[in-house]
């Protein structure tokens, strides 16, 4: 068993076909046949439902395999890209995954300086739902994760806290709770609300709230985006309750009014996180310290 083999076997079951993986490999059809047979002889069990290629379907042996594959793949990729790293952080990849709060409205600027300060190293972001970032972290398949999460404690990884990353009540600024200083739980009752769609992080904090201070809301709109809901609310058609981090613009500017949630307790943070175990380069290594400069003074006490 080698590399190329594992390679050959992890884009056999992803493409689903074996001219796909000849394509991308830049090799035969037959070669990738070739490299499939002298896995599963060199293991010596069947990896395949079938002898034939033209359906992947794994055993359980196969899906066993694949999933330490991905990882085993994942892993030779990174230290081609730490060689690189290494060669004066030239041609090196610093991978993060994100949920949208901080990829949207946090990091865009770090970023930007990271391309000026070294332009060679390439950046991919990828903007996911907090447990989907998590699997990735856990995979190996991206380096650094920034995700808003209600509590971190993972026995594989290792998080470091941001920011706070609370919900606050944002209004047009002719709403008639504008201009009211402390806003009651009785008083929200009363005027439409545009809430976050169901199964949502956000969604699932208002609705404990709203168990907790015994209260019903008159929800006349759901949205899954954070941009979507503000837009409704500069519209009129309710106020809403977002992540106070995605609208300190708009509160500056003036186009939306942003009250606390009475009786709010904090729960919700955004982490930096990575594997325990994952190989950390240069660039790695200095984006972490970077995010931890940058919010440093922001960081929660517990």
């Amino acid at each position: 068993m080698n590399l190329q083999q594992l390679k050959v076997f992890v884009l056999a079951v992803d493409l689903q076909k074996l001219y796909l993986v000849a394509e991308k490999l830049q090799i035969t059809q037959p070669t990738v046949t070739f490299h499939l047979n002298k896995l599963q002889d060199d293991l010596g069990v069947s990896l395949f439902k079938t002898k034939s290629y033209h359906v992947i379907k794994l055993t359980e042996a196969g899906k066993d395999l694949y999933h330490y594959a991905l990882q085993v793949n994942a892993l030779s990729v990174e230290i081609h890209s730490l060689m690189d790293e290494h060669k004066g952080m030239k041609a090196g990849r610093l991978s993060i995954g994100s949920t949208h709060t901080p990829a949207t409205y946090m990091i865009p600027p770090l970023l930007r300086e990271w391309r000026q300060t070294y332009p060679d190293l390439s950046l991919y972001l990828d903007v996911r739902p907090a447990p989907y970032i998590l699997e990735q972290l856990k995979n190996f398949e991206i380096d650094i994760g920034i995700i808003s999460h209600i509590h971190m404690e993972d026995p594989d990884l290792i998080s470091e806290p941001l920011v706070k990353d609370d919900l606050v009540i944002i209004l047009a600024a002719d709403h008639p709770l504008a201009l009211v200083e402390e806003i009651t739980p009785d008083q929200l009752t009363g005027y439409p609300f545009v809430s976050h769609e169901e199964g949502s992080i956000s969604r699932k904090l208002v609705d404990d709230w709203v168990q907790q201070q015994d209260i019903v809301l008159d929800i006349v709109m759901e949205v899954s985006s954070s941009e979507a809901l503000k837009a409704a609310v500069r519209h009129g058609i309710g106020y809403g309750m977002v992540s106070e981090t995605s609208v300190k613009a708009e509160e500056q500017e003036g186009s939306l009014v942003v009250k606390p949630i009475p009786y709010w307790l904090p729960k919700r943070y955004i982490y930096a996180v990575k594997h325990k175990k994952k190989l950390i380069g240069p660039a790695q290594h200095l984006f972490w310290r970077k995010l931890e400069h940058a919010f440093r003074s922001q960081v929660p006490t517990y």
